[in-house]
């Protein structure tokens, strides 16, 4: 009999997803899979009422969930905590779902499994799912500390925020049997803390993306970006675009390509036009936009965080920043005047990229922790 995985993901077809379903088809064979998500276990704020709201409360909830049984509503419930600190939602039929050989899903009602790996820290204290596993492992996913991600404690009354690294292990980490990181600094920062620490990764549909051949070959050069604009650690609206447009005073031709939202399955195509990319992160251990890229034969500027720390060699498959406009600015002036630096990075930084980020090699790395 295979043995059980449950993985727990902010919410459907988004980042944490992705990566998941890129281990898929080289972890069905062992093992069957299944997904919850945070955003259906959300918890909410109690203001501290007494017992006796607690218990009318409940009682209410408890008929109400009687009822949704009887009329098979699965929409939330939500009961007061036995510490009055927060509300927390069930349903009739928990919302939990196994993947398929497609990777397509449908509901299922188990409750136990033999691994369960919840892709970020933070949603031990921002959700209760009624779920139980033999081994738990916990993710981070964010280089820098304290870590980026929600830092209000609603369960024990604590702003994660204010801990050192020490204490923020021992409350959010140790409990669990083993810890995943993303890149850049997270391995070394926690092998400090513990051996039961590992780096994994993995891009959904790598062999999907389309190699750009014409790199450089254009006389206006084409900067790259996608994620959300408005997430201060992007740095996207405080780097990114004050450097293009401090370069395009120059005379020089720069266009910016953006991605804000939209299918998943748009990004496969999304860098056949792209020059470079830049990533102005300060926290991120991916971003998952630096592996596309380098699939795309996209070279990348960056700082010195997640992934690119890990794969760029500077002045070769792409450059190596420190976060300022100036700095970034003259990067990206270099490679408009510098076609033949910009082209040679092109056609190195596909092959570097897979030597060490393969999909068919990081698997090896979450099979390990399994």
């Amino acid at each position: 009999m295979k043995k059980t995985i449950l993985f727990i993901a902010d919410r459907p077809d988004w980042a944490y997803e992705f990566m998941i379903k890129a281990w898929l088809p080289f972890l069905q064979k062992d093992y069957d899979c299944f997904i919850a998500y945070d955003d259906d276990y959300s918890i909410k704020k109690n203001n501290s009422k007494g017992k006796l709201f607690q218990f009318i409360f409940n009682f209410k909830s408890y008929l109400k969930f009687l009822v949704f049984k009887l009329i098979k509503k699965n929409e939330a419930v939500y009961f007061l905590n036995k510490s009055r600190k927060y509300y927390y939602p069930r349903y009739i039929s928990d919302k939990v779902y196994q993947y398929k050989t497609d990777l397509n899903k449908e509901l299922t009602a188990k409750k136990n499994f033999d691994i369960k790996i919840e892709m970020a820290y933070y949603f031990q204290y921002m959700a209760e799912f009624p779920f139980s596993a033999k081994k738990n492992i916990v993710g981070i996913f964010t280089d820098k500390f304290p870590h980026e991600g929600p830092s209000n404690d609603l369960k024990n009354n604590i702003d994660r925020s204010r801990l050192n690294q020490e204490e923020f292990f021992e409350k959010y980490i140790k409990p669990y049997d083993h810890l995943i990181v993303g890149g850049g600094n997270l391995l070394t920062r926690y092998k400090k803390l513990t051996d039961k620490v590992d780096f994994v990764y993995g891009i959904y549909g790598q062999e999907n993306f389309v190699e750009n051949k014409n790199v450089g070959k254009n006389p206006f050069l084409t900067v790259g970006w996608t994620g959300n604009p408005t997430r201060t650690m992007k740095g996207f609206e405080e780097y990114i675009v004050p450097a293009i447009e401090n370069a395009k005073k120059t005379g020089r031709d720069i266009r910016l390509k953006t991605k804000f939202s939209g299918p998943y399955q748009d990004l496969f195509t999304f860098y056949q036009d792209v020059d470079v990319v830049i990533v102005a992160s300060d926290a991120d251990s991916g971003p998952s936009m630096y592996a596309e890229a380098c699939l795309s034969g996209v070279p990348c500027i960056s700082t010195k965080v997640g992934l690119p720390l890990m794969g760029i060699k500077d002045n070769e498959n792409g450059f190596l920043i420190n976060r300022d406009v100036e700095e970034l600015e003259n990067k990206i002036i270099n490679l408009y005047d510098n076609r033949d630096l910009l082209k040679a990075m092109s056609v190195k930084v596909k092959s570097d990229y897979l030597q060490w980020m393969d999909n068919k090699i990081t698997i090896e790395h979450i099979k390990k922790v399994l």
